[in-house]
């Protein structure tokens, strides 16, 4: 069985298993946990597109999770109808996306994550001294995206947005633009080379991550009601999406789904039993992982199942490898 379909079947496993969580937790508190390890999982997935699969090192995608929450936000309390909005607060990170992209993608390097960097620091600093539009510091209240919305509720709209995630990156890695990416990834200059647009597929790559970064950005916003830019324009939120992907491995179809497993249900445990020092450990934790398992948890899996795989034996009394040790057989045939 391939790799590829292995992910596959793990990914649809965890997500077959969250959706009996509701089920099984009967806290808000546990319920708020498993949310936050599906809201990130599918974050890591999209963040994944860009930086994992097309080799980009975006460290800006906070841009988009709180364009999504201030989209929903200021769209509906100037009377727009809520689904409206989140339509809305979708295109208008599509549209930072956009320019974002054809700034960025100039650049090479260091050089383009710190251009990430900026853009999304332009945004929070924007929101923080545009009171009249997001109410600045103070922050800004969001409507409920759902009636009688219940934690529930949101849990399965978190697990919808993982599943969207992964049916995406199945494609991806099917489909032309995936390999398109992945060569882009290996080496742009050859990729150039042999007729690939690299500017247009990373810019694809990085709207249609974009896109769902923005909606888990509103369904955040929505769940906790209330945003102020800290909170949702941080670098936090984007440093954390990245590490999810590439603790669990990045461009693999299984590894942000792993990392977002590990490292929510570490955080939180560091956090109830280290307190202060929670952030200390948590960091040695991922410095030791990078160190130890650059390609991440599933890169490394594949790499040793890749050596351990079995060789078929050649027999070279097989009519065919008497022709091709004769020099009988063409490179051609």
């Amino acid at each position: 069985m391939s790799s590829r379909r292995v992910q596959l079947i793990f990914a649809l496993l965890v997500v077959g298993l969250g959706s009996l969580a509701p089920i099984v937790i009967r806290t808000d508190y546990l319920l708020n946990i498993v949310f936050r390890i599906f809201l990130f999982a599918g974050l890591g997935l999209a963040w994944n597109w860009v930086g994992g699969y097309s080799g980009q090192l975006s460290l800006g995608h906070a841009a988009y999770f709180g364009l999504g929450a201030y989209g929903l936000a200021v769209f509906t309390n100037r009377g727009v109808p809520m689904w409206i909005a989140l339509l809305l607060a979708v295109f208008a990170a599509l549209f930072f996306a956009a320019i974002i992209g054809k700034v960025s993608f100039r650049l090479r390097g260091p050089y383009f994550c710190l251009c990430t960097i900026a853009f999304a620091e332009v945004l929070r600093l924007t929101a923080k001294n545009l009171p009249g539009v997001t109410g600045g510091d103070v922050g800004i209240q969001v409507p409920l995206l759902f009636p009688r919305a219940t934690q529930q509720a949101f849990y399965y709209a978190a697990v919808l947005l993982t599943v969207l995630g992964i049916g995406i990156t199945y494609w991806m890695e099917k489909a032309k633009f995936g390999y398109y990416l992945m060569a882009i990834r290996e080496d742009e200059e050859t990729a150039l080379s042999v007729g690939i647009n690299a500017a247009n597929q990373k810019l694809l790559a990085l709207l249609l991550s974009a896109a769902v970064t923005a909606l888990a950005g509103a369904l955040y916003g929505s769940l906790f009601l209330y945003i102020v830019p800290d909170q949702v324009l941080s670098l936090e939120i984007s440093t954390e999406l990245a590490i999810v992907a590439m603790l669990g491995g990045a461009g693999t179809l299984a590894g942000p789904i792993v990392g977002a497993l590990i490292l929510e249900t570490a955080s939180e445990a560091f956090k109830n039993y280290f307190k202060e020092a929670n952030l200390l450990i948590y960091g040695v934790l991922i410095i030791v992982v990078v160190l130890f398992l650059p390609g991440g948890i599933v890169g490394a899996l594949n790499l040793k199942f890749r050596k351990e795989a079995p060789v078929a034996p050649v027999d070279p009394e097989t009519p065919q490898n008497l022709e091709a040790a004769n020099g009988r057989i063409s490179v051609d045939e």
